[in-house]
Order: structure tokens, then sequence, then C-alpha cells
């Protein structure tokens, strides 16, 4: 039983672990090893001047004829089935592509990607059938179709390999790209693949449709990913200290239980050395099995999120994570945390144990705690003042994170005090015998029980902290949403229908205005944005402002400023009046009016006026429609899809663009919560082992209560009182504890990393809900050793304590 409550603390803490770091280091190799489909990684790009949306595909040709190698045209467009899903499509010379990869690739990153490769139908791709790619987890993801019905375009499927790393998106030669999309002759950007090339060459030939740019697509995706990755370090960190209090706390009893064995084989004449040796080999030996398991188990857990984690990277950050692998490094790596922090904190325990006087005999209540008590104590208020003065003045997500997790691990040192003035404080206001005893025996109990306690404090403080966060998120998001979303329907036609349908909005019965949005993507000091304007009517309503300058709109329409996302004015530390970045709009000298609120993508937004829109040669074709209906709404909503030949599913109303926006960015949080939720597992676990490990100790104590005549049901009441008080006393810390990480993670956090600015929420309902299912927990982890202890005879109990 000692064995197995360490080997259970040293497996759920290494699972955590491991499967994180498995997740972020792959995460980060698809980073560096970030490519064009079924190519390699671009060391330039030709994209549109700012102003256009797309290149002509006669640059391209002109470009080849002048001699320029390497070069790969890309179309990328979004479409829909019949089941109105949108679907992200690139296309693209599949032939260059492939020819590239073949000359410009490491043979040790070799994936199987070939021109006469099986799962390459090449000619029927080349004779402009349509035929497109997909990797098969997609595949089997919709239910492994064989054709799909693509903006009216009955398409063949064919399902690649993940290594491949399509992600969720679709592939197809851009010949059918172009068809498909309604962008003739047109491209979204030219990949270069040629090392070191210079721009000073082609520079003629881009006139004022192109420019050249290095392509920082890896450090990007490191950047903007990195509050992320820190959110699941973080997690995996707490689970792992968590995990390792339980496997102390089997070590702390196994050497209590046995401390009159260490005794006796000292007085046998065994040295002080030998059995201190022994101690660490069995420690060494189980911190070996453990760190192995956990090993195991970690890794199948990181394939179990991977494809959380894929969606969620690659829906806010446009980044395809590759499969997942795993490397021997990462159980040595686990095994040297692991065993260090398992020898630093038990060399002094086993120093002590060795070295008592051998005239003394064990007993479970002898632990010299008291004066550890206060040590404790006096560390933790010093940490926890540190931590907050750091929390407060710190601007930097990282450093916010680092004062908040010192400020998690200083609340537990001040737990075994904490709990012990509790005790005397309810023992001094009982008067009957069975309940004093009950308090009296509670103050003895604390120091075995007190490790068990503190991994429950970090267990429900991290739980209540991320449920505050997730409650705040929703909320705000909420909020935002009914401010932004103006328009009864918003239109959604695909890109060759769109010119076509914004004709037809304007003389459609039933719809009183239609308002219209504009945006091309960009990019300012690294950071991706998206450049745009909106009608008047849109840009006044939905606009929700942090701040602004007086007299912001008469000076925006003017074009003498501009509105930004809080994302950007957070992440590139803009404020009002600070010069907009010139390679936004080069030449235009433009300063900041407002900061509006953005939730859900952590990067950057800026609106400018519709007549600088216009006159700085901007398309004038809408990205998106909404209307405003006169009429019935539904009775409009039909005659829209009967009329204008639209899917239902490219028609949604309010309430579907809520609902699809929270299950988007809810998404945001889902591995957090899930690593959240495994995390309070394991403290669990802990409690039920050490209640396990407390009833085996106790059974002589108990006993003799029954010899005495004490009913069984008085003590079973006794017991699992003294265990729900016990419980009680650590959630009357943990939950403010949890509130006040809610409010960092929340206010500070949230805001320094990804740039949202949250309105704190603090849920009773939630608070209630973890303290009910913690006490019935515990309960459960009781019942089952108590009932076992109960129904023994009483005489094998007695004679346990002088066995």
């Amino acid at each position: 039983m000692q064995a197995a409550a360490i080997l259970i603390g040293i497996v759920l803490a290494v699972t955590l672990f491991v499967a994180v770091q498995a997740i972020n280091l792959n995460a980060k190799r698809s980073y560096s090893e970030a490519t064009e489909q079924l190519s390699v990684h671009a060391s330039n790009l030709i994209i549109p001047s700012p102003g256009q949306r797309y290149l002509p595909e006669s640059l391209y040709f002109s470009l080849r004829q002048s001699g320029l190698s390497g070069a790969l045209p890309v179309l990328e467009g979004r479409v829909r089935d019949e089941q109105g899903r949108r679907f992200n499509v690139q296309g693209s010379d599949l032939v260059a592509a492939i020819t590239a990869r073949l000359r410009y690739e490491s043979p040790n990153n070799d994936r199987g990607v070939g021109l006469f490769s099986p799962d390459i139908p090449l000619a029927k791709l080349l004779a402009g059938q349509p035929i497109v790619m997909m990797s098969q987890s997609r595949f089997r993801e919709l239910g492994s179709p064989e054709t799909l019905m693509l903006d009216g375009v009955v398409t063949e499927i064919r399902a690649v390999p993940n290594e491949w790393q399509l992600g969720s998106r679709i592939l197809m030669d851009i010949g059918f790209a172009q068809q498909l999309l309604g962008k003739h002759g047109q491209l979204s950007y030219i990949a270069l693949f040629e090392p070191n090339m210079s721009s000073q060459r082609w520079e003629p030939l881009l006139l004022a449709e192109a420019q050249w740019v290095t392509n920082t697509q890896s450090s990007d995706l490191g950047s903007l990913t990195d509050s992320f990755h820190l959110n699941l370090t973080a997690m995996s960190m707490l689970a792992f200290v968590v995990g390792l209090f339980i496997a102390y706390n089997g070590v702390k009893y196994s050497l209590l239980k046995r401390n009159r064995l260490l005794v006796q084989l000292q007085q046998a004449g065994v040295t002080a050395t030998v059995v201190f040796l022994s101690l660490l080999i069995e420690l060494c030996t189980l911190v070996a099995f453990g760190t192995t398991v956990g090993f195991v188990f970690g890794i199948q857990l990181s394939h179990w999120l991977h494809p959380t984690v894929a969606l969620t990277l690659e829906q806010l950050y446009g980044a395809t994570l590759l499969p997942g692998t795993w490397q021997w490094q990462w159980w040595a790596q686990a095994l040297f945390i692991t065993l260090s922090a398992a020898l630093l904190a038990c060399w002094q325990h086993f120093k002590q144990h060795v070295e008592q006087p051998l005239s003394s005999h064990g007993g479970f209540y002898q632990v010299p705690m008291h004066g550890q008590e206060k040590k404790l104590f006096v560390v933790g208020v010093l940490l926890l003042d540190i931590a907050l003065i750091g929390v407060w003045v710190s601007d930097n997500f990282r450093l916010t994170m680092f004062w908040l997790g010192m400020l998690i691990i200083a609340m537990p040192l001040l737990l075994p005090k904490s709990l012990s003035l509790l005790a005397q404080w309810a023992q001094r206001r009982t008067s009957s015998g069975l309940v004093q005893y009950m308090f009296a025996e509670l103050r003895e109990l604390v120091a075995p029980l007190s490790l068990a306690m503190m991994a429950l404090l970090l267990a429900v403080t991290a739980n209540m902290g991320m449920n505050t966060l997730v409650g705040s998120f929703e909320s705000t998001l909420k909020q935002w949403l009914e401010h932004r979303l103006h328009a009864d329907i918003y239109v959604s036609p695909s890109q060759s229908q769109m010119s076509d349908v914004e004709r037809a909005l304007e003389q459609f019965n039933g719809v009183e205005q239609v308002y219209k949005q504009f945006y091309v993507r960009d990019s300012v000091q690294g950071l991706p944005v998206l450049l745009g304007t909106k009608d008047t009517t849109t840009l006044e309503q939905t606009m929700v402002f942090k701040s602004s300058i007086p007299e912001f709109w008469s000076q925006f329409y003017a074009g003498k400023v501009v509105a930004i996302s809080e994302p950007m004015s957070v992440k590139l530390r803009l404020t009002l009046g600070s010069e907009l970045p010139e390679d936004v709009l080069p030449d235009v000298p433009l300063t900041i009016g407002a900061i509006f609120h953005d939730y859900g993508s952590p990067n950057g937004e800026v609106l400018i006026a519709p007549t600088l829109w216009l006159s700085r040669g901007f398309s004038p074709q809408p990205t998106s429609l909404g209307v405003k209906v006169s009429a019935d709404k539904e009775y409009v909503y039909q005659q829209l899809i009967e009329r204008l030949d639209l899917h239902p599913n490219q028609l949604y109303d309010q309430a579907q663009i809520k609902s699809i926006a929270l299950g988007i960015f809810s998404r945001t949080f889902a591995v957090t919560s899930a690593l959240n939720g495994v995390t309070l597992m394991v403290a669990v676990v802990g409690l039920f082992t050490a209640c396990f490990m407390m009833f085996e100790a106790r059974k002589a104590a108990i006993a003799r209560l029954y010899a005495l005549g004490v009913r069984r049901s008085k003590l079973m009441t006794l017991v699992i009182g003294q265990i729900v008080v016990l419980v009680m006393f650590t959630l009357m810390l943990a939950l403010p504890l949890g509130a006040l990480v809610g409010y960092v993670l929340t206010d500070m956090v949230t805001l320094r990393a990804f740039g949202w600015s949250l309105d704190y929420h603090w849920s009773w309902r939630d608070a209630v809900s973890l303290a009910v299912i913690t006490l019935s927990v515990s309960v459960i982890a009781t019942l089952l050793p108590l009932w076992r202890l109960v129904n023994k005879p009483v005489l094998s109990s007695l004679q346990s304590e002088v066995l």
C-alpha cells in the first residue's frame, strides 16, 4: 500500500508533465517545419501590395520567363459543401511544389511525397478534373466521403497521409482552384524557395502591384502562440507539483509506519549509512518505475489531446500541427526532474529518521511538526508578500505567470498552521466529550494529512481560478457580441457570387439596409493584422471603444486618424495619439484615434475611413454582407435562399453567429480545462490514498473507542466528520485563493498575453458546486477504508498497536 501510494503520485505527476511536453514540443517542431503544401519552407514571398487582394497570374509568368526559379503560385480561399460547412482551400502548381520538395528538402525530412506517389492522382489533377486532397484525419472526421459538393461542384476526395501537413485545409491544383473560387488569372501569393535570393533583380517586374517580403511564418507562429503554450506548461507544472505532494505524502507515511523497524535494524547492528542508502535505493527504484509508467500514459494522453490542440491552433493562429511523435529524451528529462525533486524533498527526512536515538520507539503521532508548521508559515507569508508585489508591478505576462506561480506555491505553506489553529479554535468551542475528542484528534491528524490537504488546496485553487477565467471570458464575449452583431441576417456567399449577391440585395424586397465590410490581410511589425473598413452605420454601431480621442468620428471620416483593436495596441504598445506604423499605409501619416475591444482573436485589426479605403486603391468588393430586415425575418430568410440560390448555411441570424463564435473561442481554454480536471482528479486520488493509509495506522485507536462502548454508527460519523471538517477548513482557504488567481488570470495575464480586457465574473454556483463535489469525493474516499476497518475484529485491531 505504501509503495502503491508513492507510485500513484509519481505516475500522475509524470503523466501530465510528459503529455504537455509532447504537445508543446510537437507544436514548436511543426512551426519550425512550416512549409508550403506538399513542398518545403519558402524563404521569401511575393504578396499583393497594400490596397490589392490578389496578384495577377501574368506576374508569375513574367518572373519565370525572366529566369526566376524555385517559385510556386498559390491561391487561397473558402468554399462550402452541401451541408454548409466551410473549408479553407488552397490551390497551387502541384508539379512545382513537389519538384521544389525534391530539390530543396533535406533527405532526413522526406515524408514520402513524390510526383509518382499513389496518393496523388497527378494526371487527373493536371487535366483540371474536380479532385481535391485532404489529410487522413480530416477525411475520417468528415465520415470518409467519396465526394463533396463544394460550391455546387461535385468533387472527388483523396485522403493523403497526415505527415504531409495539410491540417484541416483542402489542397487542389491551381487551375481547378481558380475555377472553383471564381478567381481566374489571380493568385494570393508566390512562394520562393531559393535561399539567399536577392530581390533587387526582380523589383522592376513587381512594379506597384506586388511586394517582396521575407517569410517569417515559423518565428511569427512561435511568438503568437507563446501565451497558449505557457498556459499549458503552467497547468502541467501545477499537476506535477500536486502529484509530487502525493508521492511525498506516501514516502512520509512510509517512514512513520516503519519508524520502529528502522530503529530495530540499527539496534541489530545495521549501520545508519546502510539504512540510509537502502532508503535512497528504494526511492530511486520507485521513481524510475513510476516515471516509466507515467511516460507511457503521458504519450497516450498527448495523442488524445492532440486533435483539440491542433484545431485550436489552426483556428486561432493558422498553424498546422504535424502528427505527434515522442523521443526517449523526454523520459530521461522526466526521470531527472522527478528524481531530483524526490531526493531534494526526502533527503533530510530520511536523515532524521535514520539518526533518531536507538532508545526511541515508533509511533504514528510521533511527528515533530509544530516547529515546522511555524517555519512553513513564516516562509509562506514572505513568499506571499513578494508574489503579490510582483504580480502588481509586472507588465509582461510571463513575469505575471511566474509571480502567480509563486503565489500558488506560497498558499499551501500556510495551510498546516492554519488547519491547526482552526482545529484548536473549534475544540475550545465544543463541550461534548466525543465531539471534543474529534477535534482534539483532528489537531494530531493535521500533520500526517497536511500534504494531502496541500495537494487538494492547489487543485481546487487551479480549478476555481480557471472556472472564473472561462466564465469571465464567456460573459464578456456575450456582451460584446450583443454590440458587435447589429444586422438581422448575415449573408456569406462564395467569393465568385459576392458581386451578384451584393447587387441583388440592394433591390431585394423586405431588405431595408445592406451592411458591408471590407478586409485585407496584412502584417505590422511581425503581427498579423486585418486592415479594413465598413459602411458608416456598421462602424458607428458595432465599434465598442476601450478609449478614444474627443471628436473621433469627424477626424476619422476626414482620414486623419484610425481605430485599432485592443490586441494590437497591447502587443505593439500603441496608445492614443501614437503614429500608425508606416508598413500599414506607406506615405499616409495617420495617428491612432481610438482603441476598440476585440475578443477571440490574438491578432490585430486596423479600421480606416471608407473614403481612405477607396482612395488607396483597395477592392470595392466587400468580403461579407449583412442586412437589416423591414418585413418578417423568416419570410425574408426563405426568399433569400430561393431567389438568390443560396444554401441555408450561407445565411446566419444573430443567434447562429453567437453560437458559432462562442463554440470556436471556447476552444481556446478547452485543453487547459481538460488538464484542470485531471489535476483535480490527481488531488482526489491523493486524498484517497492518504485516507487509506491513515486508517491503517489508526485502527488501534478506533478499536479502543469501540471497546469503550462507542457504537459503530457513531464511530463512522466521528471519522467521516473529521475528514469533512478538515476538507471544509481547506476549502475556506482554497476558494478565496481561487478567486484571487481567477482575478489575476482575468484582469492581468489575459490582457497582457492576448490583449483582451475581460470583465471579472465570480460564480457562486461554480464555487458551491466545486465545494460539494470535493466534499462528496472526500466522504467516498473515507467510507471504503473506514467500512473495512470497523468490520474487522476488535482484538486484531488492538493487537496491531503492539506488533
